[in-house]
């Protein structure tokens, strides 16, 4: 999969830019706030339908967009792309709208035609890299379940709209829950036990799907980042391992995924009825993948406990070029790499290594720094040198 172009209007610090994207992908380098992230940030935005870099969408309008028109803020992106099943493009337009007092509209195209989010991402795969991703090793677990989530999502077409089906009951559930704790109703009450029975049913088809995709993923996650923490690490494999919130059954390694999700489902109904009372008492959906974590290791220990600044980088670095493997592997399809800054991070050596293996990948690469020295590697010869400066990139 390759860009071929990339449009942005009125995000960030662009008013509107225009690049024609090599097959190889490019190298950028730039001063610090040149623009360089936020390019690589619109391309994660149009992958994925939402920003890596903020949870406040407001963020990357332009903070003066609008005003030369007198029109309300607004960004808009558009890529063309080249994919095995033909060309397309995708667009994204937020925009503040004033007959919602200021709230946001996000409106997604393929090909002009508007789509839901959950349509639209994985129609363009893309793996991104940034410093602030080591986050992902000792950060919460909220962070590390909604990543793994788009990097199911962008193999499997169902899965997002089966998580916002989850995320829908979960509400409701727990919205009823919290009224039996207020109100102080017993667990034995027949008319709870109805309503709730009602909820189970409804949390278990969902919930049975996320886990199963959860367990299939990540079993061949764990292969691929062993492999490739093996060779940038000296033989120090890093672990990733699944932690579900329930009594997950034994995984069989070629089962057929719909016996998974039935005896996962199975497993989950009876796990709600133990928890019961407790659920009852604090007012909360106890079990489920709502509640999930996936934790580093390496050498049998946590490496957010035990590793280094510099091996949960490169457990980082793994991760993210296994993820590229799955996707792959997946739907025939080698996302877009980008690397936003990581360079300066490594030494020579490991600089060496991640730059030779990802171009024997043979994906396109967008690369970027502040000092156009560290692009200057045979690995990375191949693609256009360009900078950005003043709100524009042009060559070198």
């Amino acid at each position: 999969m390759k860009l071929t172009s990339l449009d942005l209007e009125e995000f960030r610090g662009y008013c509107n830019l225009h690049i024609e994207i090599d097959p190889a992908g490019l190298r950028l380098f730039g001063a610090n706030a040149s623009g360089k992230s936020s390019l690589l940030e619109a391309v994660a935005m149009l992958a994925t339908t939402r920003s890596p870099r903020t949870s406040v969408e407001r963020d990357v309008i332009a903070w003066e967009s609008g005003e030369q028109y007198g029109v309300a803020p607004y960004m808009r992106l558009h890529a063309a792309v080249e994919s095995r099943s033909g060309a397309f493009g995708v667009a994204m337009t937020v925009e503040a709208a004033a007959d919602r007092g200021g709230k946001l509209r996000k409106q997604i195209r393929l090909d002009g035609r508007q789509v839901r989010a959950a349509d639209a991402v994985g129609r363009l795969k893309a793996v991104l890299f940034s410093v602030e991703d080591v986050a992902l090793v000792s950060g919460a677990p909220l962070g590390r379940r909604r990543y793994l989530d788009l990097t199911i999502s962008q193999v499997d077409g169902r899965y997002l709209r089966t998580l916002s089906s989850l995320n829908r009951v979960l509400a409701q559930r727990n919205s009823l829950l919290k009224s039996f704790a207020r109100e102080r109703i017993q667990p034995r009450d027949s008319s709870a036990i109805a309503q709730l029975t009602f909820w189970d049913e409804q949390l278990v088809g969902p919930a049975a799907y996320l886990v199963t995709a959860r367990l299939l993923s990540t079993a061949r996650l764990t292969e691929l980042i062993a492999h490739r923490s093996a060779n940038l690490m000296d033989g120090a494999a890093i672990e990733f391992r699944y932690i579900p919130k329930m009594a997950v059954p034994e995984f069989m390694v070629g089962e057929h995924a719909a016996t998974t999700r039935q005896r996962v489902g199975a497993a989950l109904t009876e796990q709600l009825r133990a928890v019961r009372v407790d659920e009852f008492r604090r007012g909360l959906t106890l079990v489920g993948p709502h509640r999930d974590d996936f934790v580093f290791a390496i050498d049998g220990r946590e490496l957010s406990l035990y590793g280094s600044r510099g091996q949960q980088r490169l457990g980082i670095l793994a991760y993210k070029l296994s993820e590229g493997d799955l996707i792959a592997e997946m739907t025939g399809e080698r996302p877009i790499l980008l690397l936003d800054d990581v360079l300066s991070e490594l030494d020579s050596v490991h600089r060496d290594l991640i730059l030779r293996g990802v171009k024997a990948n043979n994906c396109q690469l967008l690369v970027t720094s502040t000092d156009a020295m560290l692009l200057d590697h045979p690995a990375l010869h191949h693609l256009p040198l360009m900078v950005a400066e003043n709100g524009d990139i042009g060559l070198a």
